[in-house]
């Protein structure tokens, strides 16, 4: 129970951030370019603060941080200040170049760029940090933990944290709760940094960095000495509570233009979707895509059942035939992702080069556009219709590898082994993301390939970053390949980077002039 609880929570802290940013831009045709700005902020500000923690704490001007700890008071202003300014500088960058180019007049704006700041903030710690989490401490349970050789500090805080998950249903929600203060904090905070250079007041500018660090200083004050959570956020909520009532004395009271209406913008959306898959089908893309994957999923049970039995059929090559093992299983599956894999993200790439660079090119996607039909919904379509044909193909490569590998090894699970496909599916989206971006800002397809395989070239290689590679896409493939290998941060980061790159090919495409 708590698990689906967790993946509710999980998913809202993803998609909250999103569907707020969707209302504002309902009301007020916000631009999505400045939510990508908020979250260049955010990232560009833990380029800055997490070295300069780091620093701080070599230095010893940061202390531990316990109720005990003799400096704690100085350590947590410390902290709080830091990461004041650290943001808050970060903010006052992106809003320097916003105001030059004349990109954020209005306060709404300035509330997009909250919305950014703090929803990806929301997205890494609420969505992808809380699903490695619960997912590693999931598998322990039932585990004697004395055999994973922790120190008995990390015993405590394995025990305790494995409590916390099993606790009570209501407390899977926490996260999401604590995300959503936070963004609401950030959005407070983005909008004082944007007054500041709106009137040309520094104190602005101050009250936010002095905002920030009393915030965080007196939740990590408060934590030392109070265990229960639901108390420290209703701390968190009387301290937010200033901000929130000044937010909203200041709140943009109407829209400066006329907005479509939502079923009209969704009616054209569909029609868009139904009209890429029209193409897909006309174009024989889908029939090709499907008899590719279709090979994947025959052949790589063949090919790990006959390889040995055609080495012992060539001449001079029976003495490699003996020193392969007796195929089994487990090697028809890893074929079976090994090709996948190998192929499927260049198939990704090729498939999507085009799509947005191509009728750029053609000179088709200003005739389009010049129909009322919403920026986002031409993009998405495409999206949507690509997510529906690869879904078909690994539907159809899942049925044709689990039939072959059940007629010539043994039966094999159905549910799990079409689950493994799924992931597969995520894995590969991620991809598609990125070709759609690629093909976004480049105005030639060829250009867009480039980029797209540049982008796939930094997927790979993330997933062998030290300690944090584990969370690449590619952590997906594991997954796959071994069902008890679960992780949900994984998963969540694939989604994330989905929403990212779809929403930043959106803010892209709407600077645009075609």
């Amino acid at each position: 129970m708590n698990i689906f609880l967790y993946t509710i929570s999980i998913t809202l802290a993803i998609f909250m951030p999103v569907a707020a940013a969707v209302a504002l831009r309902r009301r007020f045709s916000v631009a999505w370019s400045l939510f990508c700005v908020g979250m260049a902020t955010f990232v560009g500000s833990q380029l800055f603060h997490i070295p300069l923690n780091k620093w701080l704490t070599d230095i010893g001007v940061i202390g531990d941080v316990s109720p005990d700890a003799t400096n704690l008071i100085i350590t947590v202003v410390v902290l709080g200040l830091s990461a004041g300014l650290s943001e808050s500088i970060a903010r006052a960058v992106g809003y320097a170049i916003l105001f030059r180019r004349g990109a954020a007049g209005q306060r709404e704006d300035g509330i997009m760029v909250g919305l950014g700041h703090g929803g990806i903030e929301a997205m890494l710690i609420g969505g992808v940090l809380v699903a490695a989490s619960v997912s590693s401490l999931w598998a322990l349970q039932g585990m004697d933990l004395a055999t994973l050789e922790l120190s008995a500090a990390e015993l405590t805080a394995v025990t305790e944290q494995l409590a916390l998950i099993t606790a009570a249903p209501y407390l899977t929600f926490l996260p999401l709760l604590e995300r959503a203060l936070a963004i609401l904090l950030h959005v407070v905070l983005s909008v004082l940094v944007w007054t500041a250079f709106k009137r040309r007041q520094g104190r602005w500018f101050v009250a936010a960095v002095l905002y920030h660090a009393f915030v965080d200083g007196s939740i990590v004050y408060t934590a030392q000495f109070v265990e229960n959570m639901w108390l420290l956020e209703g701390l968190l909520a009387l301290l937010l509570l200033p901000g929130a009532i000044w937010l909203w004395k200041v709140r943009p009271s109407s829209p400066h233009r006329p907005i479509a209406p939502l079923r009209q913008d969704v009616g054209l959306f569909l029609t868009a979707v139904s009209h890429e898959l029209r193409y897909q089908w006309q174009s024989k893309r889908l029939l090709i895509l499907v008899v590719v994957f279709i090979l994947f999923g025959l052949m790589s049970p063949l090919v790990a059942k006959f390889t040995p039995e055609i080495l012992k059929s060539v001449e001079g090559a029976e003495q490699f035939a003996d020193m392969i093992p007796e195929p089994t299983i487990a090697d028809a599956i890893g074929q079976y992702i090994k090709n996948i894999t190998q192929f499927g993200f260049i198939l990704a790439i090729v498939m999507g080069m085009g799509a947005v660079a191509g009728e750029k090119e053609r000179g088709t996607a200003a005739i389009i556009l010049s129909k009322p039909l919403p920026r986002w919904a031409f993009l998405m379509s495409k999206f949507v219709a690509q997510t529906a044909v690869f879904a078909v193909a690994f539907l159809a490569a899942g049925l044709g590898a689990y039939y072959y590998t059940t007629l010539l090894f043994e039966p094999i699970p159905f549910l799990p082994f079409m689950a493994g496909n799924g992931l597969l599916l995520v894995w590969l989206l991620v991809f598609s993301a990125v070709t759609l971006l690629a093909s976004t800002i480049a105005r030639t397809t060829a250009v867009s390939a480039g980029i797209a395989f540049g982008g796939a070239i930094v997927l790979f290689v993330a997933g062998s970053i030290p300690k944090w590679g584990g969370l690449a896409p590619s952590g997906l493939v594991a997954w796959a390949s071994d069902s008890s290998l679960v992780n949900g941060g994984a998963l969540a980061m694939s989604v994330v980077l989905i929403v990212v790159l779809l929403i930043t090919a959106v803010g892209v495409f709407e600077t645009q002039e075609l």
